[in-house]
């Protein structure tokens, strides 16, 4: 991939995560302060148990597709790099749903947490990098 290429595949990529980015931020800001917590009967635990799962899901997950399918083909690293970012996506948007049927914002705080060191650690030009 020659180097305007790669600019130009990195910058798409910068742009579509800027946008998945910036929904998860948004809907995060709202929960915590706008919205008041919905009578639910799933206890915190739970939630926090299930979030934590796919949290783990996303971490480990981000990890084995960013090795399989990053570098070479510009297609199948803008593949890798978009199901990475789903991956932190879903996450986070459990956790942010878990604290606004919930009450318990450590689940909106872990998620923005895992999403940003996810986002740090696989920024869109280490999918590109050959």
């Amino acid at each position: 991939m020659n180097d305007s290429t790669k600019a130009s595949s990195a910058q798409a990529l910068t742009i579509i995560y800027g946008a998945l980015a910036a929904g998860v931020f948004l809907f995060a800001a709202i929960v915590l302060l706008v919205l008041e917590p919905i009578d639910s009967v799933v206890d915190p635990t739970v939630m926090r148990l299930v979030w934590f799962g796919l949290a783990a899901v996303a971490v480990f997950g981000a990890g084995i597709v960013r090795g399989r399918l990053a570098g070479g083909d510009p297609q199948r690293s803008r593949t890798g790099a978009i199901v990475v970012w789903a991956l932190a996506e879903g996450q986070a948007l459990v956790g942010i749903v878990g604290t606004m049927i919930t009450g318990d914002r450590i689940m909106t705080y872990g998620a923005l947490a895992i999403f940003v060191w996810i986002w740090l650690r696989y920024p869109p030009r280490s999918f590109l990098s050959d």
